[in-house]
């Protein structure tokens, strides 16, 4: 008779995360996951945990590493208030459609549903920010659920995966035995070509045409797919903030962000186009605005692998299911090749000149570092600074860029740019960052240092939550409700004392200096990036308005 391998589930959970490849994990511990935490302390593997000082930064870490990287994100979190810490995180790798497994501890299975200590129904509570999510109440069925969890995490859309487990579960034994796993191979829906055919007409027949890209683009690996596209056809593109990179922003055909914070010239070209092709986009509010203003006079090709994602924000024409690699391809092989002169020409029209008021200004800060690190990944937190990220960064390639797109979180960048550090060990990493979301993650320092993350943190401190500022400077007649941050931190104290060192900068020159002295520095630094609180996104797209209603300063 075959001898069993009998293991506890917390012995198969770090099997199978082998299986899987994983080589980061990033986790917090408590009361019922020390039989896991107490597994990868004894078990031999190639799995290295990173601890965080705040779950939810955990699962950011585990996001930023997903999103650069040919693998899933995993985090790990005890039961209840370490489980809703995650939470944010979770929703965030949701909106943004980011492959992870989020491991979860439970509270023993006979003390379910008696509000036992520290047990919240945390499948419950994710069901509306996860593709899916378990509750394992029997060891027998640990090793298939992992596996089952990884391939939903990455087919498809991607998405976040929650896996709640009982402590009695990790103390259980059950036989194991070790899978192979093969690299994913995703199934998806046969193409209509009809539909193809019905959008190589539409094209072939317009005279204004833009294309319209979204992070979809960037999930699918479709970037050299969309260039042949747009190269051929020769219309122009742009693209939303989860979009950049799907394009390489220097292109002659790149006409950069579109919506509430595009240029004039963008938002003109899409809401003045004869036919919009939307590529792996969801028409969100931010790029849209007004939805009735934004459809008029055009026609709209939808591409895209996720159905609900058709006419949920606007009407759509032609709607084209299916993996945008797959897809583009078709439609390439067939249209005419072409140019559109006066269209080019109308475009430029509606360029306007941006003229600082002096040489130290977002735009020409941002231009330093990035002529300082062209080839790095820039993460970005959530506010005015991650706009003008958004703006002014020269994005090459997919993934260049890491911000939180649909959630819009404050205080993302920080736990996001050590995962993406940890995924690309010889990359430059630089975390553009503002006060008032530093002041939600500046713990994570202790990891930076810990872990010796070779971070470069530049951190724009103009003493205020700047673009809810500026919102109240435009359309709440200046009424700073909330939004001066009292100056009672010194950052580069902050950051010495988890032994990080930091630079100062106030003006252009200064910041020149300080790109030079630390060009070649290992290790972490922060640069402390004083602005004034006067500073503000330009152009700007009134909430609800037509996105060629714009305002500047």
């Amino acid at each position: 008779m075959e001898e069993k391998n009998l293991l506890m589930g917390s012995e198969i959970t770090v099997r199978c995360l082998e299986e899987q490849g994983i080589k980061h994990v990033f986790s917090f511990p408590g009361g019922v996951v020390i039989p896991l935490f107490d597994a990868f302390y004894r078990l031999d593997h190639d799995i290295k945990e990173i601890g965080p000082c705040h779950e939810q930064n955990g699962v950011h870490a585990a996001d930023g590493y997903a999103r650069t990287s040919d693998t899933v994100g995993v985090a790990i979190t005890t039961s209840g208030p370490g489980a809703t810490n995650a939470v944010t995180g979770i929703a965030n790798a949701y909106m943004d459609s980011v492959p992870l497994v989020v491991i979860t501890g439970q509270v023993a299975t006979p003390l379910l549903g008696r509000d036992s200590f520290q047990e919240i129904d945390i499948t419950s509570v994710t069901m509306q920010i996860t593709k899916h999510n378990y509750l394992v109440t029997d060891v027998k069925d640990l090793a298939d659920t992992i596996r089952e969890a990884f391939v939903i995490a990455q087919s498809g859309r991607p998405g976040p995966v929650v896996i709640d487990i009982p402590k009695d579960v990790f103390t259980s034994k059950t036989d194991y035995k070790w899978k192979d796993i093969p690299k994913l191979k995703p199934v998806y829906p046969e193409i209509d070509m009809s539909k193809v055919a019905e959008a190589i007409a539409a094209i072939n027949a317009a005279s204004k045409p833009v294309i319209y890209t979204g992070g979809g683009v960037l999930k699918s690996k479709a970037h050299q797919e969309l260039l042949a596209l747009a190269e051929k056809s020769g219309i122009p593109v742009a693209n939303s903030l989860m979009g950049l990179g799907g394009i390489p922003r220097d292109h002659e055909l790149s006409i950069g962000m579109v919506g509430m914070h595009g240029f004039q010239e963008t938002n003109m070209a899409v809401i003045n186009s004869d036919l919009l092709i939307g590529i792996g986009a969801r028409f969100s509010d931010r790029v849209t605005g007004n939805c009735d203003a934004f459809v008029r006079n055009k026609k709209i090709i939808h591409i895209d692998v996720d159905p609900t994602e058709f006419a949920k924000n606007v009407k759509t024409d032609i709607a084209i299911q299916g993996n945008i690699k797959d897809v583009l391809p078709l439609i390439t092989e067939k249209i005419e090749a072409k140019t559109y002169p006066q269209w080019y020409e109308k475009i430029k029209s509606w360029v306007i000149p941006y003229c600082p008021k002096d040489d130290y200004n977002p735009k020409s800060i941002i231009n330093a570092i990035n002529d300082a690190y062209p080839e790095a990944f820039v993460v970005t937190e959530v506010g005015q600074h991650q706009m003008w990220v958004g703006q002014y960064w020269n994005v090459k390639r997919p993934a260049q860029m890491v911000t939180s797109g649909g959630l819009g979180t404050m205080g993302f960048g920080l736990g996001a740019s050590i995962g993406v550090s940890l995924a690309n060990p010889d990359q430059d990493v630089i975390l553009i960052a503002g006060d008032g979301s530093f002041r939600m993650n500046c713990q994570e320092l202790i990891t930076v240092s810990k872990y010796k993350i070779p971070l470069k943190i530049f951190l724009f401190d103009n003493e205020a939550l700047g673009m809810v500022r500026q919102w109240q400077k435009l359309f709440n007649d200046k009424r700073y409700a909330q939004t001066d941050i009292v100056q009672c931190t010194d950052y580069l104290m902050l950051a010495a004392a988890s032994g990080i060192p930091g630079y100062k900068v106030t003006n252009l020159q200064e910041m020149k200096n300080v790109l030079e002295i630390i060009k070649d520095k290992p290790g972490p630094l922060l640069v402390h990036v004083k602005i004034s609180n006067e500073e503000g996104v330009y152009p700007i797209v009134p909430a609800g308005c037509a996105i060629d209603e714009i305002y500047y300063e």
